[in-house]
C-alpha cells in the first residue's frame, strides 16, 4: 500500500462471531479498525444460537469434527493454531464470561445460559479497544483502488480501508442477515466459490407415518451411502422425529451428505440402526421363537409406535408370534431395525440450516494468515470460508479461531 493508505483503517465486514473476533484481535495488535454490519445490532446469529443459550465451544475437538472440500491439512493448520483451552481462557479470563460443560452433550455454554451475555462481552471489548462500529451499513460493492480498498454502501457512501477482512457469513439463517452477499464480494475480487449448500439442517420425509412419530427421540446410528452402497460416513447420536421428518444432532451432522447430493444431482441415502451400537443382535433375538409377539419383543427396546411401525413396514403383522415367523419375515424385520432406509425427501434449506457448506476455497488463501492469494490485503474468516463443523460449538470454534488469525495477520502484515 502507498503512503496515503497508512492512516486508513482495517475494515471488517460482518459483525458476527468471526467478524467480532477479527476486529478485536486486529485492534489488540495495534490497528485502527472499522467493523461494518448490515444489521443494526451485531451478533445476530450468536444471540439465536443454542436456543438463546449460545453453545460457544465444544469441550473436546478433533480434525474429524470438521469438513472442507479442500485440503484437510490446510484446515488443520488453521484450526489448531489457537488451542481450544486458550480459546476458552479468552472468554473466561479475558472477557469475564464464565463457562461450563453440559455433562450429557459435552457442549460448552456461558454459565448464565444467555447468548446475549456473550455478545455483550465481545461488544464491550470492541468498545474498550476503540473499534468503530458502522451499523447498519450494507456493502453492495467493493473494489481495489490504487492505494486502498473502496467499500460502497447501498446509499452510495464510500468507505476507504487499507485492508479488508470478509467475515460476512454464508446463507444460513437469513433472518440474521446472512444472505450470501459476501460470496458476491469475493467473486468480484476474482475468487472462486466452492458450490454452497445447507448443512446442519433438518431433513424431510415423504412418508406420512414417519411424520406421525413426531416427538419421539432415541439414539440411532446413521450411515450415509452412495447409490452403489459405498459408505461415506457413519455417526451415532440422538435422533428426533419431527412433523416434517427428521432432526436431532446425528441427523443434522449427516444432513450435509443429503444436501450436497441434492444440489449436485447425485443420490445418497441414509440407513439407520435404531439404538445404534446398544441395539441387540436382532436376528438372534427373533430366532428364539416362542409365543411372545414380535411387537412385544421389539417394544422392549424401541418406543412402541416406532417398533410397531417398523414391523408393519417390513410387511409383518405386529401380533405375529416369534414361533410363527418365517425366515423371510424375520429378515425383513431385521433390515428395518438394523439398516432402515429413511427415504429422505429433501431438507428445510437455508431458512433453518445452522451453517453453509462450501464457500471460498482454502487453496485460494494463505493458511498462515487467511490472506487472499489473489488480492493482497484481503482476508477471510468464518463461514464464508469452505470449512464447516459438526453440531456442538464446532462452527463457533472455527469462527473464533479464523477471526483471530485473520485479524492479527491483517494488523501485522
Amino acid at each position: 500500500m502507498s503512503e496515503s493508505s497508512s492512516n486508513q483503517p482495517i475494515a471488517v465486514i460482518g459483525a458476527g462471531a468471526a467478524g467480532l473476533a477479527a476486529a478485536i484481535f486486529a485492534a489488540r495488535a495495534g490497528a485502527r479498525v472499522v467493523l461494518i454490519e448490515t444489521k443494526a445490532k451485531p451478533g445476530a446469529k450468536i444471540r439465536v444460537s443454542g436456543g438463546g443459550r449460545c453453545n460457544i465451544l465444544p469441550s473436546v475437538v478433533d480434525l474429524s469434527d470438521f469438513h472442507t472440500h479442500g485440503s484437510p491439512r490446510a484446515m488443520r493448520n488453521v484450526l489448531f493454531s489457537w488451542p481450544l483451552a486458550e480459546v476458552r481462557s479468552f472468554f473466561e479470563d479475558e472477557l469475564d464470561v464464565p463457562l461450563y460443560i453440559e455433562e450429557d452433550t459435552g457442549k460448552v455454554f456461558p454459565k448464565s445460559d444467555r447468548a446475549q451475555d456473550v455478545v455483550a462481552a465481545l461488544m464491550a471489548e470492541r468498545e474498550r479497544l476503540g473499534v468503530e462500529l458502522r451499523a447498519p451499513f450494507r456493502v453492495v460493492a467493493a473494489r481495489r483502488a490504487e492505494d486502498c480498498f473502496e467499500l460502497e454502501s447501498g446509499e452510495g457512501e464510500v468507505l476507504r480501508a487499507a485492508k479488508v477482512i470478509l467475515a460476512t457469513g454464508g446463507l444460513s439463517l437469513p433472518k440474521t442477515g446472512s444472505d450470501g452477499g459476501g460470496f458476491e464480494l469475493a467473486k468480484a475480487f476474482g475468487h472462486e466459490i466452492e458450490p454452497t449448500y445447507p448443512a446442519l439442517v433438518p431433513l424431510g420425509s415423504a412418508e406420512a407415518w414417519w411424520r406421525e412419530l413426531a416427538g419421539i427421540s432415541l439414539v440411532a446410528k446413521i450411515s450415509a451411502r452412495t447409490a452403489n452402497g459405498k459408505t461415506i460416513e457413519e455417526r451415532q447420536g440422538d435422533f428426533l422425529f419431527t412433523h416434517r421428518g427428521f432432526s436431532g444432532p446425528v441427523v443434522l451432522d449427516m444432513s450435509r451428505h443429503v444436501a450436497r447430493a441434492a444440489s449436485g444431482g447425485d443420490s445418497v441415502h441414509l440407513e439407520v440402526r435404531w439404538r445404534g451400537d446398544d441395539a441387540p443382535a436382532w436376528d438372534d433375538l427373533l430366532k428364539l421363537g416362542g409365543k411372545r409377539s414380535v411387537s412385544t419383543v421389539v417394544r422392549e427396546v424401541l418406543p412402541r409406535r416406532l417398533a410397531e411401525g417398523l414391523i408393519r413396514r417390513a410387511g409383518v403383522d405386529v401380533e405375529t408370534k416369534l414361533g410363527d415367523l418365517s425366515k423371510s419375515a424375520r429378515q425383513a424385520i431385521v433390515r428395518e431395525l438394523e439398516a432402515c432406509d429413511l427415504g429422505v425427501s429433501g431438507n428445510e434449506g437455508y431458512r433453518t440450516a445452522e451453517v453453509t457448506a462450501g464457500g471460498v476455497p482454502l487453496s485460494e488463501l494463505a493458511t498462515k494468515t487467511l490472506e487472499s492469494r489473489k488480492i493482497p490485503g484481503l482476508y477471510f474468516a468464518g463461514e464464508i470460508v469452505d470449512v464447516i463443523g459438526r453440531i456442538g460449538g464446532f462452527n463457533f470454534l472455527w469462527a473464533w479461531v479464523s477471526g483471530r488469525k485473520a485479524g492479527e495477520a491483517a494488523a501485522k502484515g
